[in-house]
């Protein structure tokens, strides 16, 4: 299934240190068990980011469903990720100053066939996001209702 959605960039990280292509994200840990769990690491770096999609009494389920996919095989989002900079050009708005990770997916197709396979999710998921993460080797995509909590450890 190709994405055909619209990518805006997502900054959940303040003071972002990954870039794609000059600092990319490794993908260091993935854990699913009530949290859902994303461990990235710099490459060169001393630091881990941690992001957590917690289970709580709000929110049964940590997220609604997650897939990992081959950096190499989405051109769909290589596409996606062209139109980006070429519309900030057409709002007048500056180029980026790197390469962003970390996508949010307007009108998402990966969410548009869940609630196919599903149809009473928005009944029950009134306000599911799609995120996307893209790592040094993966393509990280999340539906969840939810904003990670991010904490960040230094690596000993």
């Amino acid at each position: 299934m190709l994405e055909k959605g619209k990518l805006m960039v997502w900054e959940p990280l303040t003071n972002n240190p990954f870039s794609r292509f000059d600092n990319p994200m490794n993908l260091a840990y993935m854990h699913y068990e009530g949290d859902f769990i994303l461990v990235f690491e710099e490459f060169n770096g001393s630091k881990e980011y941690i992001f957590t999609y917690g289970k709580n009494k709000s929110n049964l389920n940590s997220i609604i469903t997650f897939r990992i996919l081959d950096e190499i095989a989405r051109t769909d989002i290589e596409k996606l990720i062209s139109r980006v900079g070429k519309e900030r050009e057409t709002q007048g708005l500056s180029k980026l100053t790197y390469e962003p990770t970390f996508y949010k997916v307007k009108n998402s197709s990966y969410l548009s066939w869940y609630d196919g396979i599903n149809p009473i999710l928005f009944d029950i998921h009134p306000s599911v996001e799609h995120h996307l993460y893209i790592t040094s080797e993966f393509m990280i995509d999340v539906l969840s209702e939810q904003e990670p909590i991010i904490t960040i450890s230094t690596i000993s």
